[in-house]
């Protein structure tokens, strides 16, 4: 298990604070949709969507239907992050 310092860094890695920011504004998001509305490429998100599901930031709904896409969605506590992630950008909003 990864200590609180190092699960803040996972949040440091990039396109980390956009997905969550992303799925908290707009919920449930297919993932190729949600690859393309934070990056012109796949790579990188992918592979921190992965990271947020193992620190149980969001998980995977696999569709049982076709097109059997999968989809991505905050957990309970991924909920409660991304909050204060929309409250700083809020801040930093009013600033300017």
């Amino acid at each position: 298990m990864k200590c609180a310092n190092e699960k803040l860094a996972s949040l440091e890695e990039r396109h980390a604070l956009r997905l969550l920011f992303h799925l908290y504004n707009n919920g449930r998001s297919q993932r190729s949709s949600l690859y393309n509305a934070i990056s012109k490429t796949t790579t990188a998100p992918m592979k921190r969507v992965n990271e947020l599901i193992e620190l149980g930031l969001v998980k995977e709904i696999a569709m049982e239907s076709a097109p059997f896409a999968k989809n991505v969605e905050l957990t309970e506590k991924g909920r409660q992050v991304a909050k204060h992630i929309v409250e700083i950008d809020r801040i930093f909003s009013e600033s300017n």
